[in-house]
């Protein structure tokens, strides 16, 4: 479809679970625009980062912002300890879980707290008897001393209402008008629509933004409209002028090739070989990966003589970062929880705990990533188990290394 994904923000936490961008004239103006995601393994909060856009490249990047944060934890030996982090917001109870945040139409900032004891990605967290289903919180966020944004009817408005709504100054306003207007009936819509932008002049910057609104509201609707097109790619404002030539490639280049505006499935790329390459007397060359979205390795089982020379490829395919490591048997699901109260400092070593029991070790790697590790196997004839220990992984992320 001819679009390409670059990095926003250079990755401090994950696994994140929502994101929202700040657009109230309840909050601070310099808040505006920033980008919060929130996160519930390690760090858990929300992070703050200020954007930047280059209208000339075509690009946007993240930097941190938002207050140092500092929180008590309470350990599980009843020592307390303090965190530190820059963002948003950061909590020290250990089943804060916020999973969503979304501006209401007065301007609040409104966060769900999962608040559970229980986390994972595997079905089985869902069975767990200790995951409470029952209970869950809801926060409601508010700048102290600035006044609430005036709330705009719009569910069940007329039609040039609702067009009106289009010249307010907060994304949510927006974004719920035209979620309104694709249910009303396109062709009163269009009409309308068509009607209320011949009050402004393609020519001025400030009028730009309304008539970008006109067309993207001709492209939910299914109607092209090339006159308008063509006057917003004219535009004096740069950004208008991007975001129309993107309404022009989803129109003529991507409908042209993917037949109606249909998106055809991406080709999964061909699988690479995995588990033992070549078995020579000097060296064995194997190959591990992940298999994406299914929490495993794509090799469970291999069989080495000991003390042989390894050479091991770790391929990362899947979009959430996974490790390889080897450790004595029976030691899995301590080396798990080690891994597990490493917290948010688990990243600085890539949830690598300090144990006598880890043989070897990947880095944590992240989507696409691979990396070669040479080792011995180990003398002692045994069965070595190796797993994933990021956080919740490691249930289904384990495999069996034979020494013979």
């Amino acid at each position: 479809n001819g679009f390409k994904m670059y990095e926003l923000l250079k990755k401090e936490v994950r696994p994140v679970t929502a994101s929202e961008v700040v657009s109230s004239t309840h909050f601070p103006e310099e808040m505006q625009g920033d980008f919060l995601i929130c996160n519930v393994i390690g760090f858990l909060g929300i992070k703050e980062y200020h954007l930047e856009r280059d209208a000339d490249k075509g690009t946007v990047w993240g930097e941190p912002n938002g207050d140092e944060l500092t929180v008590k934890v309470t350990q599980a030996d009843g020592t307390i300890t303090e965190e530190t982090s820059r963002g948003f917001l950061m909590s020290g109870d250990k089943n804060f879980r916020p999973s969503d945040a979304i501006f209401a139409p007065d301007g609040s900032l409104y966060v769900s707290d999962w608040h559970n004891v229980i986390i994972g990605h595997m079905q089985h967290n869902v069975r767990d008897p200790n995951r409470d289903h029952k209970h869950g919180r809801i926060y409601r966020i508010t700048a102290t001393g600035r006044p609430l944004q005036k709330i705009v009817p719009i569910a069940g408005q007329p039609i040039p209402a609702l067009l009106e709504n289009l010249k307010h100054p907060t994304d949510s306003v927006r974004h719920r008008t035209h979620v309104e207007l694709s249910g009303r009936n396109s062709k009163e819509v269009i009409a309308a629509t068509q009607e209320w932008m011949n009050q402004f002049d393609p020519k001025k910057k400030e009028d730009a933004h309304p008539l970008l609104e006109a067309l993207w509201i001709h492209q939910q609707h299914n109607v092209r409209n090339t006159q308008l097109l063509a006057m917003v790619q004219q535009s004096p404002e740069l950004h208008a002028r991007n975001a129309a030539n993107v309404v022009q490639h989803l129109w003529f280049n991507v409908e042209a090739s993917m037949h109606g505006g249909v998106i055809a499935a991406e080709k999964e790329e061909k699988a690479q070989k995995s588990g033992i390459l070549s078995d020579t007397p000097e060296l064995t060359t194997i190959r591990i990966a992940t298999i994406p979205e299914r929490m495993s390795y794509d090799v469970k089982e291999l069989t080495v003589k000991a003390g042989k020379k390894i050479k091991l490829t770790f391929a990362n395919p899947d979009f959430m970062p996974h490790n390889i490591l080897l450790v004595n048997n029976g030691k899995v699901d301590e080396i798990a929880n080690m891994a597990l109260v490493m917290g948010a400092k688990g990243f600085e070593t890539g949830f690598i705990p300090e144990s006598t029991d880890i043989i070897w070790h990947s880095k944590l790697l992240d989507n696409g990533k691979e990396q070669v590790i040479e080792f011995t196997a180990p003398a002692k004839p045994g069965d070595y188990p190796y797993m994933c220990s990021f956080p919740g992984h490691s249930i289904l992320m384990r495999g069996m290394l034979h020494v013979k």
